[in-house]
């Protein structure tokens, strides 16, 4: 990703730029402007901030192309009102908040080296962090979920789906819109978000959501295909191993598994955004990391899957596709 001294130090330096648009993020800026113009002083009495580090702060944000200046006024640019004014419906400003609870995390990178993982923070247990947590999933499938599902070939005559973990259902929404005769259900720990959601697309008669432990509740059985979407990250060989045999035994002969994840080469080096991901589940999760293909594919052949299948999503994404023999 650096080849060069400038890319180099442009590299390293990225966290400046990253901390300004995650600050403003979080104390509301580009909310508070809205579809308006705004002067600083105004933005700075409506949110309750120091003015004068908040111009510094809008200049930089000028800076950056987010916003526009003319007159003493501050607008949002075009791709800020999309993205990050929380009345849009395309908003991430979850996603981006989360992205500013990471930055805590990577700041525990060098004791945690030093020390070992600090597993998961007391603040992931709370209900409103859980909450969120499941929006920035919503937000992060919005590019993700319609070309992920399109890849995925479902066995003739599917009828039945299970979402294993899946958070706040937006995969499953996707599916279901895909394939009008398709029923789901949505497995997770917490599915207050995922019930809005399945509302909200109206297909409460479709999709259900079931709150639930994945590794000690029942998934129930008879399903033609089981999703799972960026879980395996989240825990070590031997929880993967004992997860994918339930889904095993919840599976039709003959259905399919789906698993959605940050897939490394054989060499787990690249991609480096999926390397780079794996540290970040060393600092934020108890025992997960990112997993090759190839780790993958021989926990499900263990397992007595086979006619293996990859998509690539995204350079760093992509789908690996399983049949239960």
């Amino acid at each position: 990703m650096a080849s060069s001294y400038a890319e180099l130090i442009q590299l390293a330096n990225a966290y400046s730029e990253s901390q300004t648009v995650l600050t403003a993020n979080e104390l509301g800026v580009f909310t508070a402007i809205g579809k308006g113009a705004k002067t600083a002083p105004r933005i700075a009495r409506d949110l309750r901030l120091d003015p004068e580090g908040t111009r510094l702060l809008l200049d930089a944000l000028v800076g950056l192309d987010l916003l526009t200046l003319s007159g003493g006024r501050y607008r949002n640019a075009p791709i800020t009102k999309k993205y990050l004014d929380g009345r849009s419906p395309q908003a991430i400003t979850n996603l981006l908040w989360l992205l500013g609870h990471h930055w805590h995390d990577w700041s525990n990178l060098r004791h945690a080296l030093r020390k070992g993982r600090p597993g998961w923070g007391q603040t992931t247990d709370s209900r409103e962090f859980r909450r969120r947590f499941s929006m920035a999933m919503h937000e992060r499938s919005h590019a993700l979920a319609a070309p992920t599902v399109a890849t995925m070939r479902l066995p003739s005559g599917a009828r039945r789906f299970l979402d294993l973990g899946g958070g706040p259902g937006s995969y499953a929404i996707a599916l279901a819109k895909r394939y009008p005769r398709l029923d789901g259900v949505v497995m997770d720990r917490t599915v207050s978000v995922t019930r809005r959601l399945i509302q909200h697309a109206r297909l409460e008669k479709r999709l259900k959501a079931r709150a639930g432990d994945i590794f000690k509740d029942d998934l129930g059985s008879g399903y033609d295909a089981v999703v799972v979407s960026n879980v395996i990250h989240v825990f070590n060989e031997k929880e993967n191993e004992r997860l994918l045999k339930r889904v095993r035994a919840a599976l039709n002969p003959g259905g399919r598994i789906f698993i959605v994840e940050f897939f490394l080469d054989r060499s787990r080096t690249k991609p480096p955004k999926s390397a780079v991901f794996s540290v970040m589940m060393y600092l934020f999760t108890a025992t997960g990391r990112c997993y090759s293909w190839e780790e993958t594919e021989a926990w499900l052949k263990a397992l007595r899957f086979g006619q293996f299948r990859r998509h690539t999503i995204t350079p760093d994404i992509g789908t690996l596709e399983a049949t239960r023999l």
